[in-house]
């Protein structure tokens, strides 16, 4: 560590925490232990934070209060995360419809902070944090990122949208991004002009870490490979988006060097993340009980696909307590080799929203879909779909919008449209569409999946 990282780390962050209010240097000191910590103590910690969010909840919050007498449960009754399901799935929906209901009574509203997710699956939601909680999500971010080598005062670049870089840059923002050395680059139209702009402005800024959103780090990875431009950085850390397999063999081709691919929520406090050993990812169960249930509500077994649904264990201003975060996993039981007790799931399966809706009215993840245009439309020999889109117009109809170089032929449409009947069962009309590009949310994320009959 330089003598810059042990500025920003010891001095600059604890005294914005004075200045701010916050308690980021404290946690993150607690965060680095407690991911050392065996799976039995991580879970005793869970287990007493989840009392006392429970016992706050019921006393100060009018929507837990009224659930637990409509039940005819008391705080005592949730001691454990076995007993969580005793009480509802929590949804989006729900809480819109009772926002008031779901705010603590007994927090100054000077305190409390409203924030709002990007959107990028359906209407922006918004929902109340405050310091305690933002505390905690800010220091379990700068702790996925040190797992991938990362010390505070590195240089790195954020190449991404509103959902990681603010539309508006405050004071504090920009002094933020200059002392932690942040280089902003703006992922919305990426043409070809952009991208050769954010390559000199990489080379000349010389950073040793590249986050932000898959789709948009590979565009630049393309540019670079194509022009022969020597780049080596210590890491990448992507998020915001599914990371595709070829993306990962791009950017890492590109930049030589390894990518640690990310996945956290504000609402209800997710977080998932690699380690070096790149086994799966392991879960911030700090911050969040994470559980993994089928479309039934009852927890999944080891090596099965389950929805997560999180209990934030901070946010006491609004507590989320068993909230449907939107996200599907595998589940495994399985410990990583690095030595962390933090809990690991085998993969990150897509959001419930981008399901597959078969014949017989059950779901099938959408990702099951894309591993055709990732693996057999591009074969070790030839790369053959530079980008897609799969969209579901109803049940045996399909439009694939396909991004294809001189290496595809019609063998390749062939042997998608076999892939899809064999896993639909069914005879489908699929329309395949050829384009320059795939459009992007207004969140500017890629959508690899749309479902119409699902919507």
């Amino acid at each position: 560590m330089s003598l810059y990282n042990h500025f920003t780390k010891h001095i600059f962050l604890p005294f914005g925490d004075i200045l701010l209010g916050t308690n980021i240097s404290e946690r993150l000191q607690f965060l680095e232990e407690s991911q050392w910590w065996s799976s039995q103590k991580l879970e005793e910690f869970q287990n007493k934070k989840l009392q006392e969010l429970i016992r706050h909840a019921y006393s100060n919050v009018p929507y837990y209060h009224n659930l637990f007498r409509s039940l005819n449960l008391v705080p005592d009754d949730i001691r454990s995360i076995e007993d969580l399901s005793k009480l509802p799935i929590l949804t989006k929906d729900e809480i819109r419809k009772n926002m008031n209901d779901f705010v603590a009574t007994n927090i100054p509203k000077k305190k409390m902070i409203r924030v709002s997710t990007s959107g990028s699956s359906g209407m922006p939601f918004e929902f109340i944090i405050d310091n305690n909680e933002l505390s905690t999500f800010r220091a379990i971010g700068i702790r996925t990122w040190e797992v991938a080598g990362y010390n505070l005062g590195d240089k790195i670049a954020t190449v991404s949208g509103s959902a990681l870089l603010p539309q508006r840059m405050t004071f504090l923002k920009k002094m933020s991004f200059t002392v932690n050395r942040n280089l902003p680059l703006s992922s919305f139209n990426m043409n070809s002009e952009k991208v050769m702009s954010y390559s000199k402005r990489l080379l000349d800024f010389k950073p040793k870490f590249l986050r932000g959103y898959p789709s948009s780090i590979s565009i630049i990875a393309k540019y670079i490979i194509e022009n022969n431009i020597e780049f080596n950085l210590s890491a990448i850390m992507t998020t915001a988006e599914t990371l595709l397999p070829s993306q990962r063999k791009t950017i890492m081709e590109a930049f030589n060097c390894d990518v640690f691919d990310l996945c956290g929520c504000k609402d209800g406090g997710e977080c998932l993340f690699e380690c070096g050993e790149h086994v799966g990812y392991h879960v911030g169960c700090e911050q969040s009980i994470h559980e993994f249930v089928n479309e039934n509500g009852i927890s999944v077994s080891n090596n099965e696909v389950g929805s997560i649904v999180l209990t934030d264990l901070w946010n006491y201003s609004m507590p989320f307590i068993r909230y449907d975060a939107g996200d599907m996993a595998i589940y495994t039981d399985e410990m990583c080799s690095c030595g962390r007790g933090l809990p690991l799931v085998k993969s990150i399966v897509g959001r419930t929203a981008d399901q597959i809706v078969l014949p017989d009215g059950s779901l099938l993840p959408g990702l099951t879909f894309t591993d055709i245009l990732d693996n057999s439309g591009n074969d070790g020999n030839a790369h053959k779909i530079d980008d897609y889109q799969i969209i579901q117009e109803n049940i045996n109809k399909f439009t694939i919008n396909l991004v294809i170089n001189e290496n595809y032929s019609e063998n390749t449409t062939s042997e998608i449209l076999n892939f899809f009947e064999g896993h639909m069962g069914i005879p489908l009309d699929i329309d395949f569409k050829f384009v320059d590009k795939i459009p992007k949310t207004e969140a500017n994320k890629r959508k690899l999946i749309v479902s119409k009959v699902r919507e």
